[in-house]
């Protein structure tokens, strides 16, 4: 199936996401750091994970600054259905079993530099968590600590990204977004649900 497809089909059944492009300028470490991730990620999928308690699920990576944490994510793989992606990154990062609630976002990430331009689609959903004990099942992803948030803390989770040293501004930009947005309308989700 065509990606189109997918997400009017993902829309249908999940919610209409919020589409979005964000550019940003970076320079050329970033560049080509994000081109030649790409050669072998064909976009990303965002997995806001509600547990139990009603609380987001935040992890932190043993190389990000000192009290980063952020919602986890993954790549999506050349041909790889948007839900399979899904399941497949919730259970190797966090393994737990999710539902899907809603389809949040669909971005376009532009990098551009010299001229050159690249562009990374990230979709992010809502989800609910339904079994599993929390724990990382890939330990080649360096998850060193899992922290729980309300949906209000989001805006905060998202500056605090914004907000990084230099060496990680571009990195923090692009993970921030997604938390910005969610941030936004999970409120206006959750009141009309």
């Amino acid at each position: 199936m065509h990606r189109q497809e997918e997400l009017a089909e993902l829309g249908a059944s999940y919610g209409a996401p919020l589409l979005r492009r964000c550019k940003r300028d970076v320079g050329e470490a970033v560049f080509r750091f994000w081109a030649d991730r790409s050669k072998k990620r064909f976009g990303e999928v965002v997995l806001f994970i509600l547990r139990a308690n009603g609380r987001l699920l935040l992890h932190s990576k043993a190389f990000y600054p000192e009290q980063v944490f952020r919602v986890p994510s993954g790549t999506l793989l050349e041909g790889e259905p948007l839900l399979e992606a899904v399941s497949r990154e919730t259970l190797e990062e966090t393994g737990l079993r999710v539902d899907v609630v809603r389809f949040l976002a669909a971005l376009e990430f532009e990098f551009r530099w010299q001229g050159q331009s690249l562009l990374i689609p990230s979709y992010s959903f809502l989800l609910r968590e339904t079994q599993g004990t929390l724990h990382c099942e890939d330990g080649q992803e360096q998850i060193c600590a899992f922290r729980e948030v309300s949906t209000s803390e989001l805006e905060d989770v998202a500056e605090q990204l914004e907000h990084l040293s230099a060496d990680w501004q571009d990195w923090g930009w692009f993970r921030s977004i997604p938390h910005r947005i969610a941030a936004q309308l999970l409120p206006s989700w959750s009141e009309g649900a």
